[in-house]
């Protein structure tokens, strides 16, 4: 391949004439100096991902030709695969359409990636390919990146949202053990972006636009990913959620009536509700003005579940203060109370499955080629459980379903034995129901990881050769998926695991099972520093293990 050099960010004039562009706008000094008319700025996603040279387009074009055709079964998959992914982006809150682009991708072979010697590029390049430009279900968009594309188009190279996006694109690209040296990078990227979107806030009109409050997003993002891999390291994330809530609040509902704004609305909305019940802390209401606008947006699947689960973060907020009081008339009250309101919530949050679409059913895998020789299959699978998703991103929103039923069931069990012996009679058979609920929403969790991690042992995100995933039908894993979950499945799945742990309701090795997956998470993504070869694992300490995750919970980049 030939290296091009670096990109020239300048308008169409200035680069024929190889003169050094201002970048000005409506248009630049050298073109109005000369009184030429200033053809624009070609978008700066176009110059990250540029074609290769004509000769290599060549070779390329006659390698397709020569290729067999898919048979007729392969390209009704693919083609449902994308109408899956893209056809009902306006169904989802915010939801951008991608069809464009992805067709793009596909058309062209995938975006060459060609800037070798500048890790920035690369990683920016590998950040859009396995992370933002993977399809996914419309009705389980939830998250932030779906939205980035069309805003970054926009941006100038120091713009406080391309520096942040370059540093997590570098802060991912850094947890493969081969560029660890792009983690400094990121750093400095990220400390460059804080100062200038400090700027924006201060400006009454940028505070105002998507640009900012995606910068905020990506930059709590970045805070997750360093304190994951960086024990010392205290996490901000909940400083950047706090700003993008107080960002949300200033620009109010004027502010929300594009999809891009209205996506960006119910993701700092996601975010808020699951660092509330991870944290156990109340959830802070919108204003009345906000919540009508989520009332009126169209809801999927996904943001059906979030306003489901906003009462767990109650729940677990007034468990934390009631379980501790003393025992006496009025506490043994207050703890009956929360367990009455306890049910209600769980029985919501279980009727939430009933309105799903069809296709999100999970099937069970019928093949699975894991590695042969000494590694047993019980390395990847847990009681010979293997469910198949639509896509990792459906899997995702189950497994917050089953989180959200797990933690309900544990303050029940929790009310329970604080009332003790006088009451275990009233509430026998409902200590019974939320011991069976766990078991049964961690054996589900158990039966994703397959699915979400395959065969991977290391290697980092973009590492997916010779990752083997199951499947069903005879048909293996699509690339799609295998990007997919080579990228973020370990992500998706350390809260869901995490949440079945601290309980005695599992069957005997299952707890071991889900540490050891749980290690395995951090050893792909560099969350702990890697053995020496030939050197054995330590044994578990339960405490220590439990210790240590407070620093693993990353919410997964969706």
């Amino acid at each position: 391949m030939v290296y091009q050099g670096k990109p020239s960010a300048g308008c169409l004039n200035c680069r024929k004439r190889k003169i050094k562009c201002d970048e000005a706008t409506p248009a630049c000094s050298q073109c109005i100096n000369t009184k030429r008319t200033c053809p624009g700025y070609v978008p700066r996603f176009d110059l990250i991902l540029r074609d290769q040279t004509k000769s290599v387009h060549r070779k390329q074009q006659k390698k397709k030709h020569e290729q067999k055709p898919s048979s007729p079964r392969q390209s009704v998959s693919s083609e449902s695969s994308m109408t899956a992914s893209t056809s009902g982006a306006s169904v989802g809150p915010g939801a951008w359409s991608a069809s464009s682009i992805i067709k793009q991708a596909r058309s062209e072979d995938g975006f060459r990636r060609i800037f070798n010697d500048f890790p920035e590029q690369q990683a920016i390049c590998a950040f859009f390919l396995d992370f933002v430009f993977l399809p996914r279900h419309p009705d389980s968009v939830q998250g932030h990146l779906e939205h980035l594309l069309p805003l970054y188009q926009k941006t100038t190279s120091d713009s406080p949202l391309s520096m942040a996006t370059s540093s997590v694109a570098l802060a991912l690209s850094g947890s493969s053990q081969k560029r660890k040296d792009d983690r400094q990078l990121a750093r400095k990227m990220f400390q460059k972006a804080l100062q200038k979107v400090n700027v924006a806030i201060s400006n009454p009109t940028e505070s105002k636009s998507d640009e900012t409050l995606m910068t905020v997003l990506l930059l709590g993002l970045f805070e997750k990913i360093v304190a994951s891999a960086d024990a010392s390291r205290p996490n901000m994330t909940n400083m950047h959620n706090a700003g993008a809530a107080a960002l949300v609040m200033h620009r109010g509902a004027d502010n929300v009536k594009t999809d891009v704004g209205v996506g960006l609305l119910f993701s700092v909305r996601s975010q808020l509700v699951e660092s509330a019940i991870e944290e156990g802390i109340s959830y802070k209401r919108c204003p009345d003005a906000l919540v009508d606008i989520f009332r009126s947006a169209p809801q999927n699947a996904a943001a059906h579940l979030t306003s489901a689960t906003v009462n767990v973060a109650d729940l677990r907020s007034s468990a934390k203060s009631a379980l501790l009081l003393p025992k006496n008339t009025e506490s043994e009250k207050e703890v009956s109370d929360l367990l009455e309101y306890a049910i209600p919530v769980d029985l919501l949050i279980a009727t939430w499955p009933q309105s799903l679409p069809e296709d999100w059913t999970a099937k069970s895998s019928d093949g699975f080629d894991y590695p042969f020789g000494d590694v047993p299959k019980s390395t990847f699978v847990y009681d010979d459980k293997m469910d198949i998703y639509l896509d990792l991103w459906v899997q995702s929103i189950w497994n917050q379903y089953r989180s959200a039923r797990i933690n309900v069931q544990k303050v029940i069990l929790d009310c329970i034995s604080w009332l003790g012996t006088a009451h275990e009679h009233q509430w026998y058979w409902r200590a019974i129901y939320a011991k069976m609920i766990i078991q049964e929403m961690a054996d589900e969790i158990c039966g994703s990881v397959p699915f979400a991690l395959g065969t991977k042992m290391s290697g980092g995100p973009g590492d997916r050769n010779g990752v083997e995933f199951p499947y069903v039908g005879g048909q293996k894993a699509s690339e799609d998926h295998r990007r997919a979950a080579s990228a973020l499945g370990g992500w998706h799945l350390l809260r869901p695991l995490k949440s079945c742990l601290g309980t005695d309701c599992l069957r005997d090795g299952q707890e071991d099972w889900i540490m050891g997956q749980m290690q395995r998470i951090s050893r792909i993504y560099a969350l702990q520093p890697p053995k020496d070869d030939g050197e054995e694992a330590s044994p578990v300490d339960p405490q220590k293990f439990d210790q240590q995750l407070q620093r693993y919970e990353l919410g997964c980049p969706s």
